[in-house]
């Protein structure tokens, strides 16, 4: 190890020196800069840049491979480069590290070792090899069960840890995909999914620059879940991700409940037209428009008034945009009225005063100009100056509540009514305000999605309004749906095209716990196959006994985190153990040493989708089961 720790030690010498150096290049561009944009980009860049350096002081480098012919790369954080250009350590998102995650002994892209290394406080505390190549271990190589192993053995903490050092090929090909589009990982519980899809987004952020620009969105069910997975991505240096709820993205919260059936039909698709419609249904159609100006009243036909609604709408905007627009023709469609009624007042005046005088006024003053010499010159006409008249009609308030009176100005809350708030009405409310309003300002060059297999159809529209480039990462699982959701495949979810992978190793949960969740798992999802574990553990326990055993219970597991998951109504009841205590609705995505299912039966009857609300429960441990039944009485 002193050979690798005398590397170590240049690797976080020529890190200290790139923060020095990042720092002081901040320095100058805020002092000598005088072009306030560019200055911005540059500072947004350094930033960055900034971020992962000294996101990167932590295990710095993790990683070595070697060929046979003795060349060697180091793998780590970041990238590092030593004064004169030479490449002292590669990104783990570099295409040069990829043999580090994708090689095998069955194809050892040409490496005789991988070699992963374990540091704490700068210093190598462990390493292990992984021999290629078949060749016999060499003096020098330290063949151990490998990081993988141990990461699988460690307590939890409650919250989620990166795992770029662990990460294996069928993971690390996700991660690395080219594809531009939307990707859909699937898979059991415990395969992965959120790591890939974290890790995901950091290899966007670095691998496709335009994306990076607009930013990326981690959308999550819950704020229990987003608090789980929040230390990931900062970790990997990437500070620049939006973690956001339906609620976070809204900007409003539930304010009421409702029953399972109407939260689905508030889900599907059609509520999308049904909304446009209430929009449609406030827009004229057949109507005349009535404005009095001055001491004239003035009437468009419904004909003009429906080509002034044509026109506004043509343009696709939204509702109160479009009628602006609408304003815009029907003060046209006026001030011609006006032009016609005003031409033709003049030329009965004209008729009037020949009739009384027996004079043509025209053609007498054509004569007067003719005697001057100005053969050439027009008939006088009055001048009227047509666009100061438009500017006022514009600005008239009678004319604003003639637009009022056939195209209200709408708010998103009018088509949706009442004042109480379901979770269900949230996306609707989204889109309410796009037809109203108009799209969302906020949107992002990346979106990734988790627990995608919860979201409704007008969930996923709303989401989709916010990646204009449809460059999405999507893991779920349908074994694992909700009750709410009236999604039952990813097509109907993203669309036909999208690029599939599914993860079919579990790292999370034993062989055994595995086995006993595998016959709900043919029950509630017939056509999928369990996935594979790679480790062994405890047989699940089953046990009867009251709440008071319970919490005593959960007290006494000491080893590692403890979660009790239990019905709705049992959570408060369950408090104080010290374990966490988790409705079994909302467990999704989370993971704990030990867990304690609590009165399972109450579990699958909750609702609808409680016995996939029960598979959840049951695949949430890592190293130990137990499945309580409640005492009678």
């Amino acid at each position: 190890m002193d050979d690798e720790q005398q590397i170590v030690d240049g690797l976080y010498d020529r890190l200290d020196t790139a923060v020095a150096e990042t720092l002081a290049a901040r320095e100058r561009v805020l002092t000598t800069s005088d072009d306030p944009h560019g200055r911005d980009v540059e500072l947004s860049r350094l930033t960055r840049r900034l971020g992962e350096l000294r996101a990167a002081e932590h295990a710095l480098c993790f990683g070595r491979v070697d060929t046979p012919a003795g060349h060697s790369l180091h793998i780590g954080r970041v990238g590092l480069r030593s004064p004169d250009g030479e490449v002292i350590l590669v990104d783990w998102r570099a295409d040069a590290a990829r043999p580090f995650y994708a090689a095998t002994p069955a194809a050892p892209m040409g490496l005789r070792r991988r070699r992963h290394l374990r540091l704490r406080n700068r210093r190598v505390v462990d390493v292990s090899d992984e021999i290629l190549d078949g060749s016999a271990p060499a003096p020098g190589d330290v063949v151990g069960d490998g990081p993988l192993a141990a990461a699988l053995s460690r307590a939890r903490t409650g919250r989620m840890r990166e795992a770029v050092s662990t990460l294996q090929a069928e993971q690390d090909a996700i991660v690395r995909s080219p594809h531009r589009g939307v990707t859909v990982v699937d898979g059991g519980p415990g395969t992965g999914k959120t790591l890939v899809a974290l890790h995901r987004a950091a290899y966007v952020l670095y691998a496709f620059p335009a994306v990076a620009a607009r930013g990326v969105l981690v959308y999550g069910p819950n704020s229990r879940f987003l608090d789980y997975i929040s230390d990931v991505l900062p970790s990997l240096g990437e500070n620049d991700v939006r973690m956001a709820t339906l609620t976070d993205l809204v900007g409003a919260a539930p304010t009421a409940t409702e029953p399972e059936e109407a939260a689905r039909e508030k889900g599907a698709a059609g509520m999308a037209a049904a909304l446009a419609g209430r929009v449609r249904a406030r827009q004229p159609r057949g109507v005349p428009l009535e404005v009095k100006v001055g001491q004239e009243t003035l009437v468009l036909t419904p004909a003009e008034v429906d080509a002034a609604r044509r026109h506004a709408i043509r343009e696709g905007l939204a509702h109160n945009p479009a009628r602006e627009v609408f304003r815009e023709h029907v003060v046209d469609a006026l001030v011609d009225l006006l032009e016609r009624r005003t031409a033709d007042t003049l030329a009965r005046l004209d008729a009037e005063v020949a009739a009384m005088l027996g004079v043509d006024l025209d053609e007498a003053v054509a004569g007067d100009l003719r005697s001057l010499g100005l053969d050439d010159a027009p008939a006088a006409e009055p001048e009227f100056d047509w666009d100061a008249v438009r500017e006022q009609l514009l600005d008239d308030p009678a004319v604003g509540q003639a637009i009022e009176a056939v195209w209200p100005r709408l708010r998103p809350e009018d088509l949706l009514g009442g004042t109480a708030r379901t979770r269900a009405d949230l996306a609707l409310l989204d889109e309410a305000r796009t037809l109203v309003d108009g799209p969302p300002e906020e949107v992002y060059g990346h979106v990734v999605v988790d627990e995608a297999q919860e979201l409704t159809e007008m969930e996923w529209r709303m989401l989709l309004r916010r990646c204009p480039s449809r460059s999405m990462t999507v893991v779920g699982d349908f074994a694992q749906s909700g009750a709410a959701t009236t999604i039952r495949s990813w097509p109907e979810a993203v669309g036909e095209r999208f690029a599939h992978h599914t993860l079919t190793v579990n790292y999370r949960t034993t062989a055994e716990i595995l086995a006993h969740a595998t016959p709900l798992l043919a029950r509630i999802a017939p056509g999928q196959r369990p996935s594979r574990s790679v480790r062994h553990g405890e047989a699940p326990r089953m046990l009867t006994a009251d709440l008071e055993t319970v919490r005593a219970l959960a007290g006494e597991e000491g080893n590692g985190l403890v979660g009790v998951i239990a019905p709705p109504g049992l959570t408060e009841a369950l408090e104080g153990s010290g374990a966490i205590v988790v409705a079994a609705p909302d467990a999704r995505g989370l993971e704990f040493d030990t867990v304690l299912v609590v009165d399972p039966a109450a579990i699958e009857s909750y609702r609808e989708s409680g016995p996939r609300d029960l598979y959840v429960a049951l695949t949430r441990a890592t190293q130990r089961l137990i499945v309580v039944t409640p005492a009678a009485g």
